[in-house]
C-alpha cells in the first residue's frame, strides 16, 4: 500500500474559482522549477500571476521525463497497463514482457543483450539474446537477466511439489565453449543463497525449438527457478537463444501457460463509513493539535482549512475525533494539501484518541505517511499501532514537526472497512511516473473506474480507486486515461529536452500530445540546448526546433529566443550566445535555469497565450 500525491500545483486544482481559462504546463525538470530559488519561482507560479486578472496555473513538470512519458501523462500517448488477478499459477512475474524489461549487462565476463523480440505464430512472446565475450566462470545464470525477479524466493512448505516448464532455440552463433544449458529449481536459504538443485532438465543445443519440464518436492523452506547456461571457463562464446515464456508453478503437473502479467481485476471496495470535509462554513470538526500546551492556529478560510506551525514545534496540526475504528480495518485517506510556506514533513495518519500517540501502520511498518509536496493524495494505512500501544483508532492528525510550515487541506476523504480501495499495477507501456520525487500521483480512469495511479519512486505501483463499488475486470495492456485529457484548458507542452537526441520520436510524441489537447489550445515550447551538450547534440537541438517551428508556427513558444535575447553584455554571456546555449546570467546550471531565467520564459509563454486569444 503506497501514498499518492498529485503533481504539485502552482494553485491547487481542486477547487477552481469563476475566472479566465486554467492553464496546465506539461513538462520535465524546467517546467517543474528545477534550479529555482524556490518553487514560487518555477515558470508556472510566476506566470500565473503575469495575466490580468491571474490565472490557476497547474504544474504537471516531472524532472528528467522524456516527451514520450510527459505524453503518457498528458494522455495523447497511450498507456496500457495491467493489474494483479486473484490467482496467479505462474510463479514468472513478467513471462509475457520481460524483454521488454531486458537490460544488457555483463555477467562472468560475458554480456547478455536482447537483439530482437516477437511473437512466434501461436501469438507466443520471445526474446532473441545474444550472449559474447570470453568466460570468467564456468556458468552464467540468464534467468536473473531474462526475468530479474524469477530469482525471488518463495517460501514452500517442506515436501510441496513444484514444476518448471520452458522453451528456447538456438537461432545463430556456435556451441563453441558452452557445455550445455539447463532450466534449473533451486533450493535456497531465507536470503536467497542457493542450496541445491533439485531439478535441472537440459535443453537442446541443435537449432530446434527445445522444451523441458520437471517436477520435484522441496526439503528446504525456499524455492526458486531460473536458466543456467553452463561454459567451460576461458572460453570465448558468442551465441543467440531465442527464449520462450516459461512456467514455474505449484504442482506435480505441467499445466497450460499462464502469461503473466494477465487479466486482472480492480477488487470491490465498500467500506463501512465514509465521509468528505469541504469546509465551506467551518472547520468541520478539524480541531488545533494541543501539545505541550501549545494550540496550533487552525482556521476554516475561503473553502480550505488553512493550518501553521508558526514556532517549528513538535506534532503541530490539526486533528480530527472519529468514531473508534476497529485494529486491523483498512483506513483510506484522500485530500488536497497545498503548502503554501516553508518546508519540510507532514505526517498523516491516526490517533488512539485527540492529543495521543500514532495508532495506524502502513504496510512498511511506519505509522504514518510522510508528504512534503502540494497535491492530491491517496493514502492508506491499517488500524492500530501496538508499538504505541494503540490498538485501534479514535482519531485523524495532519501534523508536521521542526519547521516553519503552513498549509491547507480541502476535500478530505476518509472511509474505513475490511476492504482496500488498492491494486498492484504488474506493467506499465510506458513509465509515466519515471523521475518523480517521492510517490507522484496520476489521476484518471481505468476500465472505467475512477482513481490515481502510484507509485514508491521505484518499481511498484498501485492503481487506488476513488468511489465504492463492485469489482471491475481488467484486461492485460487496458489504457488508462489521465484526468487531464479530458479538460478543456489551455496547455503548455514542454517536452523532448531528455530525449532530443532521437528527434523522430520527439516529434511523434508532440503532434500526438497536440491532437489531444481539448479544443486545440496549446502552445508548444522550444528545446533549450545545454552547456554540457556536445556540438553534434545542439545542432540536433536546433534542428528539431526548427522542425517544430515548421510545423506549428502560430503555437511555437521560442524560450530559446527569448532567453538569448535577454543576455548582458558581459563576455561570458556574448560567448555563450555565440556558441549557441543559454546565456550564463540566466542558468543555475548547464541546462536549467535560474529566477531571473524563469521569469522571462514566463512571459514567453504568458504573451504568447494572451496572443492567441485565450
Amino acid at each position: 500500500m503506497l501514498l499518492g500525491i498529485g503533481l504539485s500545483t502552482a494553485q491547487s486544482p481542486a477547487r477552481q474559482r469563476s475566472g479566465p481559462r486554467a492553464v496546465i504546463a506539461f513538462g520535465d525538470s524546467l517546467t517543474e522549477g528545477a534550479g529555482a530559488s524556490s518553487r514560487d519561482h518555477s515558470f508556472p507560479f510566476i506566470a500565473a500571476g503575469l495575466f490580468d486578472p491571474p490565472r490557476t496555473i497547474i504544474n504537471r513538470g516531472i524532472g528528467g521525463q522524456t516527451s514520450t512519458e510527459i505524453g503518457a501523462r498528458q494522455g495523447g500517448v497511450p498507456l496500457l497497463l495491467a493489474v494483479a488477478g486473484g490467482d496467479i499459477r505462474n510463479l514468472y512475474p513478467h513471462t509475457r514482457d520481460w524483454m521488454d524489461r531486458f537490460e544488457t549487462g555483463i555477467v562472468n565476463g560475458l554480456t547478455h543483450e536482447c537483439v530482437n523480440k516477437g511473437t512466434d505464430e501461436n501469438g507466443l512472446p520471445y526474446g532473441d539474446i545474444r550472449i559474447h565475450g570470453t568466460a570468467t566462470a564456468g556458468f552464467t545464470d540468464i534467468g536473473r537477466q531474462i526475468y530479474g525477479a524469477i530469482a525471488t524466493n518463495y517460501a514452500a512448505e517442506p515436501g510441496s511439489q513444484w514444476t518448471i516448464s520452458s522453451a528456447i532455440q538456438m537461432i545463430s552463433g556456435s556451441t563453441s565453449g558452452i557445455a550445455g544449458m539447463r532450466l534449473l529449481l533451486i533450493e535456497a536459504d531465507e536470503l536467497g543463497g542457493y542450496l541445491v538443485e533439485i531439478a535441472a532438465p537440459a535443453f537442446a543445443l541443435d537449432g530446434t525449438l527445445s522444451s523441458v519440464s520437471a517436477t520435484a518436492a522441496n526439503t528446504h523452506g525456499f524455492i526458486r527457478s531460473t536458466h543456467l547456461l553452463d561454459i567451460v571457463a576461458a572460453s570465448a562464446v558468442d551465441i543467440t537463444l531465442r527464449i520462450f515464456p516459461g512456467q514455474f508453478e505449484k504442482g506435480a503437473t505441467a499445466t497450460a501457460l499462464q502469461l503473466t502479467p494477465g487479466d486482472g481485476e480492480i477488487p470491490a471496495y465498500h467500506p463501512e463509513f465514509t465521509r468528505r470535509y469541504r469546509f465551506d462554513q467551518d472547520s468541520e470538526g478539524w480541531l488545533p493539535r494541543i501539545q505541550d500546551g501549545y494550540a496550533t492556529p487552525v482556521l476554516a478560510l475561503d473553502g480550505r482549512l488553512v493550518v501553521e506551525n508558526d514556532d517549528a514545534g513538535a506534532l503541530r496540526g490539526c486533528e480530527l475525533a472519529i468514531a473508534e475504528i476497529p485494529g486491523g480495518m483498512i483506513i483510506h485517506i484522500a485530500f488536497d494539501i497545498e503548502i503554501i510556506d516553508g518546508s519540510g514533513q507532514i505526517h498523516v495518519g491516526g490517533l488512539g484518541a485527540p492529543g495521543g500517540s500514532w495508532a495506524t501502520t502502513t504496510a512498511s511498518g511506519e505509522p504514518t505517511w510522510a508528504i512534503s509536496a502540494s497535491g492530491h493524495y491517496e493514502l492508506v494505512l491499517s488500524a492500530g499501532n501496538l508499538a504505541s500501544a494503540n490498538p485501534t483508532c479514535a482519531a485523524i492528525a495532519v501534523l508536521s514537526s521542526g519547521s516553519l510550515l503552513r498549509w491547507s487541506l480541502d476535500n478530505i476523504v476518509i472511509e474505513w472497512g475490511e476492504e482496500t480501495p488498492q491494486v498492484e499495477v504488474l506493467s506499465r507501456s510506458v513509465e509515466a511516473l519515471h523521475g518523480a520525487n517521492g510517490a507522484i500521483g496520476l489521476h484518471g480512469t481505468l476500465a472505467g473506474v475512477n482513481g490515481t495511479l502510484t507509485t514508491d519512486g521505484g518499481t511498484r505501483h498501485l492503481f487506488t480507486r476513488s468511489h465504492a463499488g463492485d469489482a471491475v475486470p481488467v484486461e492485460y495492456a487496458t489504457p488508462f486515461f489521465p484526468s487531464d485529457a479530458a479538460t478543456g484548458r489551455v496547455q503548455w507542452l514542454w517536452a523532448g529536452r531528455n530525449n532530443a537526441e532521437t528527434p523522430e520520436t520527439v516529434l511523434t510524441d508532440i503532434a500526438a500530445m497536440a491532437a489531444h489537447v481539448p479544443g486545440g489550445r496549446y502552445l508548444i515550447g522550444s528545446i533549450l540546448p545545454s552547456a554540457g551538450d556536445s556540438p553534434e547534440t545542439r545542432q540536433t537541438i536546433a534542428a528539431l526546433n526548427g522542425a517544430l517551428a515548421d510545423l506549428y508556427p502560430a503555437r511555437f513558444v521560442d524560450i530559446y529566443a527569448a532567453l538569448t535575447a535577454a543576455a548582458n553584455q558581459t563576455t561570458e554571456d556574448q560567448q555563450d550566445v555565440a556558441a549557441g546555449i543559454i546565456p550564463t546570467s540566466l542558468r543555475s546550471d548547464a541546462l536549467h535555469l535560474n529566477d531571473q531565467g524563469y521569469a522571462i520564459a514566463a512571459a514567453a509563454w504568458v504573451s504568447a497565450t494572451t496572443a492567441m486569444g485565450w
